[in-house]
């Protein structure tokens, strides 16, 4: 019976670490758009982030919870390196449990098992606790080389997180149309057009964001817990910030004759992709019911799009293209609004303290 416990702790040892060794490597090395499974990271966030969402959805004062919220995603990133660390000294302790006639001094304890194997994982060597034979000294430098590892890889990736954090965040303090009011794409566009209705300056900013969006797929893809990192700025958000210059140019592309194979048509491409990739990559359905364009909210953003001088599709014709293009975007921009909490609106930097509101309804009309 002895012998067969000894067994079982030997193989049990051996796959925690290896499961813990092949996870860390996906989550910090691995280019799968698709996690598998099996994944503890994505167990790991779906059951913290599910304890924390709950939690934050009832508490009423919105500073309060932003707080909460924004201290999530570096905490939840330590804890998952911590849970490593723990599993994998653990899954050693069982390794040298079961293997522990084979120390000259042997070990009495599974707390001496955990002692031992914390001391090689950390490369701390006191020697006090030494193996007698070759394939245990092979063990031992195996779990050493397995503790510097991924403390290694962990360490190697924060510049890579911080790196691309930043730049997500740049862009998003760019995102101003002029006003202290919040930003609507009808706004983006009218603050960007030129004399006499130039657009050099709106394809420009089109293209701009299109390359965001490219940097953030290839970034939030292979690492998603970026996610989960928010803004340090009031009233901003990756994803409605997204959400704006995004109906910006579908409003522009659906309305605007020849508009639909410029940079706004790219845009819009790009940022579909982005939304369902990432959603794909943490297994998130698009919303059912997303923020649907009313005619009457068209019609807002069709008047004050007139008003600024450009050639206009009909208001039907340009209604139905709004509308396609809506629907391959809203449905995934909803689900992440939903899921992440985050504001429902966007301020640009002199309207910074400003709360986000509570729906999307004015978003067309540039009064709102």
């Amino acid at each position: 019976m002895s012998d067969l416990a000894n067994l079982v702790a030997i193989v049990v040892g051996f796959a925690l670490v290896v499961w813990m060794l092949l996870d860390s490597f996906e989550t910090l090395l691995a280019t799968s758009l698709r996690a598998n499974r099996y994944s503890f990271t994505s167990w790991y966030y779906h059951g913290v982030w599910s304890v924390t969402r709950r939690v934050c959805v009832r508490v009423s004062d919105d500073a309060r919870r932003e707080r909460w919220l924004a201290r999530f995603g570096p905490a939840s990133f330590l804890g998952l390196l911590a849970t490593w660390t723990f599993i994998e000294i653990f899954g050693w302790a069982l390794i040298w449990w079961g293997f522990r006639s084979n120390f000259d001094h042997g070990m009495s304890s599974i707390g001496d098992a955990w002692y031992y194997s914390g001391v090689v994982y950390f490369s701390i060597g006191f020697g006090d606790i030494l193996p007698s034979t070759g394939a245990m000294r092979l063990l031992t430098v195996m779990e050493g080389f397995s503790g510097l590892g991924t403390l290694g890889l962990v360490i190697g990736f924060l510049p890579t997180l911080t790196s691309a954090y930043s730049a997500r965040e740049r862009q998003l303090l760019k995102l101003d149309d002029l006003t202290d009011a919040r930003i609507t794409p009808v706004s983006v566009v009218q603050s960007y057009l030129g004399p006499d209705g130039d657009l050099t300056a709106l394809n420009a900013m089109f293209d701009e964001w299109a390359d965001w969006c490219a940097g953030v797929y290839d970034s939030h893809t292979s690492l998603p817990v970026l996610l989960w990192f928010r803004s340090k700025h009031r009233g901003h958000s990756w994803i409605t910030g997204l959400g704006v210059v995004t109906d910006a140019a579908i409003a522009f592309a659906g309305s605007v004759p020849g508009a639909d194979r410029g940079p706004a048509l790219r845009l819009h491409r790009q940022a579909v992709r982005l939304v369902s990739g990432l959603a794909e990559r943490v297994s998130l359905p698009p919303s059912p019911v997303s923020a649907d364009l009313t005619s009457r909210g068209w019609s807002i953003g069709y008047t004050a799009l007139s008003a600024t001088g450009l050639e206009l599709r009909p208001y039907d014709e340009s209604f139905a293209r709004v509308q396609i293009m809506r629907a391959q975007f809203h449905p995934y921009m909803e689900a992440f609004i939903d899921e992440l909490l985050a504001p429902r609106g966007f301020w640009g930097v002199t309207a910074a303290d400003h709360l986000a509101e509570a729906d999307l309804g004015g978003l067309f009309d540039p009064t709102d």
